[in-house]
């Protein structure tokens, strides 16, 4: 019985360890949290949104899971084809469009796109062509001004900064550039902060944490602190985190651009893996080496999707270049 009591007083403290560790919550309104985040954006802001979903995320998933629930009952059923068809992504007409001073910006123009389960589709364009507008689009971190953008079947287009945090917190899986690790949590409570979030008890938590921790090769390792791994091993405990709630996305921004070209080896080969394996993964990246090694490539540029297709035939366009 003592012996029961511990483990429950342990347990106890490591759940107010992890909440404390949570980043801390943004008051700010919806409109001005909106320009703030439109700016970041536009002036590049990578890292800086990636930490913002953080924050949001934590600020309002764990307080909407019962709320969303509720409201699902009360919203009209999502047509039976989309929901019994592979369409996972389906992007119509989508504008995002930004007013700095009197001069209107279309990051992105008129986009169509529709990605099925299972894919690897790389989108690929320089810096300032939109691929990034459209990953925050995609990845439910920002609505467009114009369009439909239909995430499992399901309209996400216009919703409530809530219930949109819940959606990204059930369907997508992160993996950022710079991992984005909280330093002070070892990489086992860096695992289950998604879960966390999502109201998972401490048990399941832990043991889902676990299974995605070997499944990148780090169980052995659930104690060390971020800053104890190489890069590589804590892009891989990003990708462990991202697949710790089973989504239906994998959306990986830049996922090599901070590691060493044989580590960045070893990441793709490891997304290929876990394609194979059934899941999605959309990959954004400036860089067509990198591009090439998903199964299909969408090219953006001043806004616009300029190619879409094979990535053998992608590959065979970029050789042919003088």
């Amino acid at each position: 019985m003592e012996a029961a009591k511990a483990e429950e007083t342990a347990e106890a403290v490591k759940d107010r360890r992890l909440t404390a560790a949570k980043p801390p919550k943004y008051s700010f309104g919806e409109k001005s949290r909106k320009i703030d985040y439109d700016l970041c954006r536009l002036m590049g802001g990578g890292t800086e949104i990636s930490m913002r979903w953080l924050h949001w995320k934590a600020n309002n998933v764990s307080e909407t899971v019962a709320e969303t629930a509720a409201e699902a009952d009360s919203r009209p059923p999502v047509a039976v084809e989309a929901k019994q068809g592979r369409v996972l992504i389906e992007l119509k007409h989508i504008y995002k469009i930004y007013r700095l001073g009197g001069e209107e910006v279309r990051a992105n123009d008129d986009v169509s796109l529709t990605i099925c389960r299972g894919e690897f589709v790389a989108i690929v364009g320089k810096s300032g062509s939109g691929k990034s507008t459209l990953m925050n689009i995609i990845g439910a971190l920002d609505v467009p001004t114009e369009g439909e953008y239909y995430l499992g079947g399901e309209d996400v287009s216009d919703m409530p900064d809530k219930q949109l945090a819940a959606v990204r917190n059930r369907m997508i899986g992160f993996i950022f550039q710079q991992y984005n690790l909280l330093p002070k949590l070892n990489i086992l409570e860096n695992v289950e902060l998604p879960l966390l979030y999502a109201g998972t008890g401490s048990a399941e938590r832990r043991e889902r944490a676990m299974a995605s921790l070997e499944k990148v090769g780090l169980k052995d390792k659930w104690r060390n602190f971020p800053n104890q791994l190489s890069g590589g091993q804590q892009q891989r405990v990003s990708i462990a985190r991202a697949l710790a709630g089973s989504p239906s996305l994998i959306l990986a921004d830049e996922p090599t651009g901070a590691l060493d070209s044989r580590t960045s080896r070893d990441v793709l080969n490891f997304l290929k893996q876990l394609n194979e394996e059934g899941n999605t993964i959309v990959m954004i990246t400036h860089d067509n080496s990198i591009a090439v090694e998903a199964k299909r490539v969408v090219r953006i540029a001043d806004g616009k999707i300029n190619f879409d297709g094979d990535v053998k035939d992608y590959a065979a366009i970029i050789q042919a270049r003088p």
